[in-house]
């Protein structure tokens, strides 16, 4: 067959095609001759009860205030440590600020607290940064940042696959948080690493004697850790940063005057 024979059939078939999925309009739909569905005082009672029930209505969603202070309105929200709205599951990054970070991770315990004595999740993080490669402190002491919003749990309930939407959200808040602090949002291996062998180390040394069923990804760090109080967590966390970036700290102390 000829190329001209083809084109011919191929557009003989279009014709075709079209003539029998074109339709037609012969006439105006007359909406008035449907009957009506509600009457004038259940109209008014639906509207009512919109009204009353906020939850049912569609809030725009926009962001609002300038620089540090900016936030996402439509969407739910917590109040921080130094009084920021702030929304953790589609945070503003312009919003994270590092006092929101130290603080509550100096008030939050590893292992949920079942350790001899109180050790935070900020001592913790300092230490990553000191033992991971020095190219990857920063990352090291942010690296459980996103707990800061979202707090943490235990990993056999994050391994569980039940809780897949927290590991999104988990996500990311922390690549906000690389994003804010000029992070790459891959964590590096060296930071990895050292935290697996804190992990060991804060486990020999502040929990029980170990349960048997323990396995050991890496050797323990050859030394003792000493926890430190909430207080001192928290300031050698803001100092830590400060070395690493060279930013000016400003301890934010809130105000509760009426």
């Amino acid at each position: 067959m000829q190329v001209e024979e083809l084109e011919d059939s191929a557009l003989q078939m279009e014709n075709k095609m079209s003539k029998k999925t074109t339709v037609k309009v012969t006439k105006d739909i007359d909406i008035s001759k449907f009957p009506q569905i509600a009457t004038p005082e259940e109209e008014e009672a639906i509207v009512e009860f919109y009204n009353k029930h906020k939850e049912l209505q569609t809030i725009p969603q926009e962001i609002v205030g300038t620089g540090d202070r900016k936030y996402r309105t439509g969407e739910p929200w917590i109040q921080t440590y130094t009084g920021r709205r702030f929304t953790p599951t589609n945070p503003v990054v312009d919003a994270i600020v590092i006092e929101d970070i130290a603080h509550p991770l100096s008030m939050q315990c590893r292992f949920s607290g079942h350790v001899q004595q109180f050790y935070s999740v900020a001592q913790h993080s300092v230490l990553v940064s000191y033992i991971c490669d020095i190219q990857d402190a920063l990352w090291g002491l942010l690296h459980d940042a996103s707990e800061a919003y979202l707090v943490d749990i235990p990993r056999p309930i994050k391994q569980s696959g039940k809780f897949n939407n927290y590991l999104e959200f988990e996500k990311v808040m922390q690549d906000a948080v690389c994003e804010r602090f000029g992070l790459s949002k891959e964590m590096p291996k060296s930071v990895k690493m050292a935290d697996d062998m804190l992990l060991m180390t804060e486990a020999r040394d502040l929990m029980s004697p170990l349960h048997t069923g323990w396995t050991k990804p890496c050797e323990p760090i050859p030394f003792k850790i000493m926890p430190m109080t909430q207080k001192e967590a928290k300031e050698i966390f803001l100092k830590r940063f400060a070395e690493l970036t060279g930013a000016s700290i400003m301890i934010f102390e809130p105000s509760y005057d009426k």
